[in-house]
C-alpha cells in the first residue's frame, strides 16, 4: 500500500486527511510539533498513525526514512518549505505544498525535474483554485483564437454574514500573526499597459469597493505582485492585471491608521508592566490618555469607527500585557487572536472571483467570470481550510495513479493538473459558476 506523509495538523490538515482516508486508498502519516493537535487527528481519524516532531534540523529526513511516503502533502509554516523540500529531493519523494513559491523553493527546479520528482507548489485556494481556474479560462479563450485584455482575480476568507457580529468585519480562520505580516506587503499591479507598485502596506490606501451578488458590499485591494501572472498565465498580451483581496467595508482604513501607528513593526522592546492602553498611547507618541493620544495623532473624534474599533478590542485597556518582551505585531497578535477569534458553532465564508476581458478575432468582446462562494461546516470544518486541504491531496491522490505525472515543480496551470483536479472539486462541493457575457 502506498502512504502519504502530512506534515503540520494543523487548522487546514482535517479536510486533507478526510480525503485521502476516503479516496486515496493509501496509509496515511500524521507529523505536527502539536500533542494537541495530533490527538485531534487520532480522535476524528483512527486509521491515521501520528507522531510528533518538531521538523527542523535532521527531523524530516527521518520521517522520511520511517515511512517510506509515496508523497508528502506540506502543511507547515512558508519558512519551513525549502527545509522540507530539500530532504524530499534527497529522499526521492513527491512533495505538495499550498504556500507560494519562493527563491529557495524555486532554486531546486533543475533537479528536481532530473530526478523525476514532482513538487506541486501554490496548490490551496489562493493560491491554488484561483490559478488553476484562470488557467483554464485562459486556454479556452486562447483556443477560440481570443486574446485576454485585462484579468482580475479576487479571494477573500471571512466570517459568514451571520457570524459577522463585530466592528472589525473578521474573525481568525488562520494564524493571526500571516493576517498582520500581510497588513505591510507590498503590491504590485499593471493598468492600462503600466506597472503600478505600492510598497509597505500602501494598498490599503487604494482600495474599491465592489458588490459580491447574494453575498455583501465588499472592499478590494491589491495583494502581493499581480504581474507576474502575464508569463504565468502566459498572457502577454494583456494589458492590465490585479489580483487582490476581499474584506468587509471599513478594514482597509483601519490597516492604514494601524500602521501609521507603528502597529506591525518587529522590533522587540521591553514591555514588563506596560499595559495595552500604554502600548498604544507609546505608539501615538504621547504619555498622555491613550485614547486622546490617538485621536490627536489623526484629527479623529471619540465617536470615529477607528477609535470605537480600538476600544472594541482592547487597546486602550488598562490590562497588563502578558509578555515580558515584544514587538508590536506581537502585542497586536496577541489582541487579535483573543477578540478575533471564530467559534467552532460559525461558519466562514470562501469568494473568489475570476474576471477576464477577451476580444476575439470576428471582433467580439466578452466578460468572462468565474466564481465560488463556499462555506464552513459548523462544528466540522472552515471552508477555508476544506479549500486550501483538499486541493492537495487530491492531487496526492492522482500522483499516485500517474494521472499527474510530468516532473519538475509545478503551479498548477497545466492541463494535466488543473482539468482532472477541478473536476474532482466539483465533486466535493468545490465548484465555480462560470459566465459569459458579451460587451
Amino acid at each position: 500500500m502506498k502512504t502519504v506523509l502530512v506534515m503540520g495538523a494543523g487548522r487546514v490538515s482535517a479536510p486533507c486527511i478526510d480525503y485521502l482516508t476516503r479516496h486515496g486508498d493509501c496509509r496515511v502519516a500524521v507529523s505536527d510539533i502539536s500533542d494537541v493537535n495530533l490527538a485531534g487527528v487520532a480522535s476524528r481519524f483512527p486509521s491515521a498513525v501520528v507522531e510528533r516532531e518538531d521538523v527542523r534540523g535532521e527531523a524530516v529526513a527521518r520521517l522520511l526514512d520511517k515511512y517510506a511516503p509515496n508523497v508528502v502533502i506540506c502543511l507547515l509554516p512558508p519558512e519551513l518549505m525549502p527545509v522540507v523540500a530539500k530532504a524530499c529531493l534527497e529522499k526521492k519523494v513527491h512533495m505538495i505544498q499550498p504556500s507560494y513559491l519562493d527563491a529557495a523553493f524555486a532554486s531546486l527546479s533543475p533537479k528536481v525535474e532530473s530526478s523525476g520528482l514532482i513538487f506541486l507548489t501554490e496548490f490551496g485556494l489562493d493560491p491554488g483554485i484561483d490559478h488553476m481556474a484562470a488557467a483554464r479560462d485562459i486556454a479556452a479563450i486562447h483556443g477560440q483564437g481570443g486574446l485576454v485584455e485585462s484579468f482580475r482575480s479576487l479571494c477573500g476568507a471571512l466570517p459568514a454574514p451571520e457570524a459577522n457580529d463585530n466592528p472589525w468585519g473578521y474573525k481568525l480562520t488562520w494564524a493571526p500573526s500571516s493576517l498582520i505580516g500581510a497588513s505591510k506587503r507590498s503590491a504590485k499591479i499593471l493598468a492600462g499597459g503600466n506597472e503600478i507598485s505600492w510598497p509597505d502596506g500602501e494598498t490599503y490606501e487604494h482600495v474599491y469597493m465592489m458588490n459580491v451578488p447574494g453575498v455583501a458590499v465588499m472592499e478590494v485591494y491589491a495583494n502581493a505582485d499581480s504581474t507576474i501572472y502575464k508569463e504565468d498565465y502566459g498572457i502577454p498580451e494583456a494589458s492590465s492585471i490585479y489580483r487582490g483581496t476581499l474584506r468587509y467595508p471599513g478594514w482597509c482604513e483601519t490597516i492604514c491608521y494601524m500602521n501609521a501607528l507603528g502597529f506591525f513593526e518587529t522590533e522587540k522592546r521591553d514591555t514588563r508592566g506596560l499595559s495595552f492602553a500604554r502600548f498604544s498611547a507609546r505608539q501615538a507618541g504621547s504619555d498622555g490618555d491613550p485614547k486622546d493620544a490617538v485621536c490627536k495623532k489623526f484629527g479623529l473624534k471619540p465617536w470615529s469607527a477607528f477609535i470605537l474599533k480600538m476600544e472594541w478590542m482592547g487597546f486602550f485597556d488598562d490590562r497588563p500585557i502578558a509578555l515580558n518582551e515584544a514587538s508590536p505585531r506581537e502585542i497586536v497578535s496577541s489582541l487579535f487572536a483573543e477578540r478575533l477569534a471564530m467559534s467552532p458553532e460559525e461558519r466562514d465564508l470562501i469568494v473568489l472571483y475570476g474576471e477576464i476581458t477577451a476580444k476575439y478575432p470576428d471582433g467580439a468582446r466578452r466578460l468572462h467570470k468565474s466564481v465560488l462562494i463556499d462555506y464552513g461546516i459548523p462544528g466540522k470544518w472552515t471552508s477555508i481550510a476544506r479549500t486550501t486541504g483538499i486541493p492537495p491531496a487530491i492531487a496526492a491522490r492522482f500522483i499516485m495513479e500517474g494521472k499527474i505525472k510530468t516532473p519538475g515543480i509545478h503551479k498548477p496551470t497545466s492541463r494535466e493538473i488543473y482539468e482532472p483536479v477541478l473536476r474532482e472539486l466539483a465533486s466535493e462541493g468545490i465548484e465555480l459558476v462560470e459566465s459569459h457575457t458579451d460587451i
